[in-house]
């Protein structure tokens, strides 16, 4: 699984100091009020400067905060907390929040939206930093920025139908089994099995053990509230 992100973390509103508010204010006005196409940081360093007496170096470093933390992302001509009153952009939004590890397919699915459509959304939740992109298998999944990271694989891996009954298999266990057994309890072909236990015992979520002369699976800490939620999500409760 490969992270695309920037991992500068969002700057949250009540955290803006004095200067960083007036910059935010500035940069309204001269992408919304003035109708300006886009917004760089010299640019709104030398209008800072005219419409303040606070030290450059000050500005200049308080411009490179916003810019980091996404607040005013250069080529665009809306600001972060702009983004969220366009429907779409709110919809999808609030649509992966409550699927986190969803594709796009799933979003052109359930908004009844385009490709193209759900793409062009997506992007600029992406680039403003509320939503981030994990690369799995050949998809595209989406998370919401402020989930944890290493809660994003349990949501990639339990995509798999046969991960989510090995793991609810040793959850209800709680004791080493091999591979013999799961595929016993779970009525598939050993190889089955085998072919999914390295990405698991990978990603830490079971364990390989010793128990006498074999080697057994037995269940990581997991939590069980989300994977409760994606097993409903997959109606298997």
């Amino acid at each position: 699984m490969t992270n695309i992100n920037n991992r500068y973390p969002i700057l949250p509103k009540e955290e803006l100091n004095e200067i960083q508010t007036f910059l935010l204010e500035l940069a309204e006005e001269l992408l919304v009020k003035k109708k300006k196409r886009n917004l760089y940081p010299l640019e709104l360093l030398e209008a800072a400067k005219e419409r303040s007496n606070y030290p450059e170096s000050e500005l200049f470093q308080n411009i490179m905060e916003l810019y980091k933390a996404k607040w005013i992302v250069p080529g665009e001509s809306l600001l972060k907390k702009q983004v969220l009153n366009t429907l779409r952009h709110r919809d999808i939004y609030y649509y992966i929040i409550e699927n986190p590890g969803c594709d796009t397919l799933n979003i052109m699915r359930d908004l009844n939206i385009s490709f193209r459509y759900a793409l062009r959304n997506l992007e600029t939740l992406f680039i403003f930093g509320f939503i981030r992109a994990r690369k799995y298998s050949q998809y595209f999944l989406y998370f919401p920025y402020f989930m944890k990271e290493e809660e994003d694989m349990l949501y990639c891996v339990t995509r798999n139908k046969t991960v989510r009954e090995i793991l609810r298999f040793l959850l209800e266990k709680k004791v080493p089994m091999n591979v013999y057994e799961i595929a016993q309890a779970l009525n598939k072909k050993e190889i089955t099995i085998q072919r999914k236990l390295p990405r698991l015992v990978q990603y830490q979520f079971i364990s390989l053990v010793q128990v006498g002369m074999r080697s057994k699976y037995t269940i990581n800490k997991l939590d069980n509230e989300k994977f409760r939620k994606i097993l409903k999500r997959y109606k298997e409760l």
